[in-house]
């Protein structure tokens, strides 16, 4: 560029331009290689995921895969205070324990307080008509002594009342 030109004081916005141009064509090329086409297909995600995720073999059936079995526990929870508590919650993925209705293994049983108290530990913000507990005084109250499996002395976690 010649020095009498009038651009010759803008140069350097010219060369910001360009560069400013450069980049974001850049941009838009790695973004067409980096992004899949599926993106955005059902909303701001991968729609591929889709089917990947049904292609993983279920390991979890929830509380319907357990009434077949154990319909007596199932009626029992159903009229209960825990209702709405998912077995596998408690226990484990329906899927170590049976597999298409057919028994693999022995189901693990979580008997373990802290589990009780993931709900029931008294907070704050709990509602208050929710049943709460602090556990070393409700224990004591009942004349137990706390340890890691205390709630099942008194409770049967499918009928806890």
């Amino acid at each position: 560029m010649r020095q009498d030109s009038p651009l010759w004081h803008a140069k350097h916005v010219v060369r910001a331009f360009l560069l400013l141009i450069i980049a974001v064509i850049a941009l838009v090329l790695l973004r067409s290689l980096l992004v899949p086409d599926s993106w955005g297909q059902f909303g701001w995600y991968r729609g591929d995921n889709i089917a990947e995720q049904r292609a993983k073999e279920q390991r979890h059936g929830g509380n319907i895969s357990c009434l077949e079995c154990h319909d007596q526990e199932y009626e029992t929870i159903a009229g209960a205070g825990h209702a709405n508590v998912k077995c596998e919650g408690c226990h484990a993925p329906v899927a170590l324990h049976a597999v298409d209705g057919e028994w693999v293994k022995e189901m693990p049983v979580r008997r373990e307080a802290e589990l009780c108290l993931n709900c029931h530990q008294w907070l704050d913000a709990r509602p208050r008509a929710f049943p709460q507990v602090r556990p070393r005084e409700h224990v004591e109250e009942q004349g137990g002594e706390f340890g890691p499996a205390v709630c099942f002395d008194c409770h049967d976690p499918h009928a806890p009342l």
